[in-house]
């Protein structure tokens, strides 16, 4: 059975004039973020959701949830989010905005007890939150959804990829990937968000998204949350340097524009993961359909990021080219990170696109022929730097929480914090690329 929860993500006013947000009253001065997360969290926020990757067979046992989905992916002041459970009929529900708060991981906004609907007069200022859904005897899941913000003065724009989330959502049985039997042969052609995501509910947040999010907050940047269909929907919504985490593979074609206009104007492309604006997707309402690769319609990734997506499946060592350059000078003379590069990696070999620096490459044996992955860097005309990570299992490193076989132990693990913190304490910067010109290794490949 499925109940309908009207939720309005608004806030009471924090009531100095300065701090003032639209009508929610968040505060939104300079250094918001620091501010947010010296406040008390709660370690206990992901207790009785045990994580779950996206697209997990486990899914399929018949094991009985509470679970739902909004009909928004985001919200701004004063929007409302419908929810839809399936299950029972009513749920308890816990909002926990996800920050660092002093190592808790979030923050419990308010509890409300088998409500079926709600306007919350707590403080809800701009983040990633997941909502909790309890029921007795059921199995709770979390649901993911973005408060944005309306500060033109933030240090970064964070990008939630929840159009890969759902590209890859096996909710129901089919995915763009793959289908019921889990083959590729009977994979759906469309999708629609009308469902939850399988998984722990939270689509690929918990993985490929917190570990990174958690980081920002911690080093107080003040930061523009928004998902990817805000950008499909919102040309003018970027205004400072924009990060992606550890897997974005799919964009629409008005993403695409709005992040290369970006980056003509002057602002940063900063991203943490492999594969990024690998596939076209068209967006009709709430249902995504006809998959392809830029690459085939004659405007590969390259031609933004310097480097594309080339291999799978493939777990390298990162050895250090640029070790007395930004951002990989932090880890000393001939730094080598082990087994980082994978399960998905760039290159900026055998691809046309402007001309890169190679901040680092994957090791190979004498042996090995043909491409290597490479982390690349690049400075564009605007003053806009566009650097790639060129591996999905960066983020998900992190925390040394990735879906594949690969595990990081605490020396990796302190090398990728030490290179992420230098790549995100100068996204602070308005043009990197003046900062920080880049040594072309390889030439412009038209």
């Amino acid at each position: 059975m499925r109940a309908l929860l009207a939720i309005s993500l608004v806030a009471s006013l924090l009531g100095a004039p300065t701090a003032v947000a639209g009508s929610c009253g968040w505060d939104q001065r300079a250094g918001w973020v620091a501010r947010e997360n010296a406040r008390v969290g709660d370690s206990n926020w992901a207790s009785g959701v045990p994580m779950r990757f996206g697209a997990d067979f486990s899914r399929r046992k018949d094991v009985a949830r509470v679970e739902g989905y909004f009909d928004r992916t985001s919200v701004g002041c004063g929007q409302k989010a419908s929810l839809t459970i399936v299950g029972p009929q009513v749920a308890d529900i816990l909002i926990y905005r996800i920050g660092y708060y002093k190592g808790a991981g979030a923050r419990l906004v308010v509890s409300i007890k088998s409500a079926t609907g709600f306007t919350p007069n707590a403080k809800t200022p701009p983040g990633q939150y997941l909502i909790k859904l309890m029921s007795p005897e059921l199995t709770s899941t979390f649901i993911p959804i973005v408060v944005r913000s309306t500060s033109k003065r933030s240090d970064v724009t964070f990008v939630s990829s929840v159009l890969t989330w759902q590209s890859y959502n096996q909710w129901g049985g089919a995915s763009l990937h793959k289908g019921a039997d889990g083959t590729h042969g009977t994979r759906a052609e469309s999708v629609s968000f009308d469902r939850p995501f399988d998984g722990d509910g939270a689509g690929q947040f918990r993985y490929m998204e917190q570990p990174l999010v958690q980081m920002m907050e911690q080093l107080g940047l003040d930061i523009n949350y928004l998902t990817d269909i805000d950008v499909d929907e919102q040309p003018k919504i970027v205004s400072a340097s924009l990060v992606f985490a550890g897997n974005s593979k799919y964009w629409t074609q008005s993403m695409r524009t709005t992040i290369e206009g970006a980056v003509n104007s002057g602002v940063n492309l900063l991203t943490f993961g492999a594969s990024t604006g690998f596939a076209k997707i068209d967006l009709n309402g709430r249902v995504l359909s006809n998959r392809i690769l830029w690459r085939t319609s004659g405007n590969p990734e390259s031609l933004l990021f310097g480097s594309q997506f080339f291999s799978l499946g493939i777990r390298k060592d990162l050895e250090v080219q640029a070790d007395t350059r930004w951002p990989f000078k932090v880890l000393g003379k001939a730094a080598k990170i082990k087994g980082i590069y994978g399960y998905e990696a760039d290159t900026a070999m055998g691809t046309i696109g402007p001309g890169i620096e190679i901040l680092a490459r994957a090791t190979i044996s004498p042996t090995e022929k043909g491409w290597v992955a490479m982390s690349t860097y690049y400075s564009a005309a605007s003053g806009a730097g566009i650097l790639n990570i060129g591996s999905n299992g960066w983020v998900c490193g992190l925390a040394n929480r990735c879906p594949w076989a690969h595990r990081f132990d605490t020396a990796t693990q302190d090398q990728i914090r030490l290179v992420t913190e230098a790549i995100l304490k100068a996204a602070k910067r308005p043009q990197i690329g003046k900062w920080r010109m880049a040594q072309i290794d390889i030439p412009t490949r038209l």
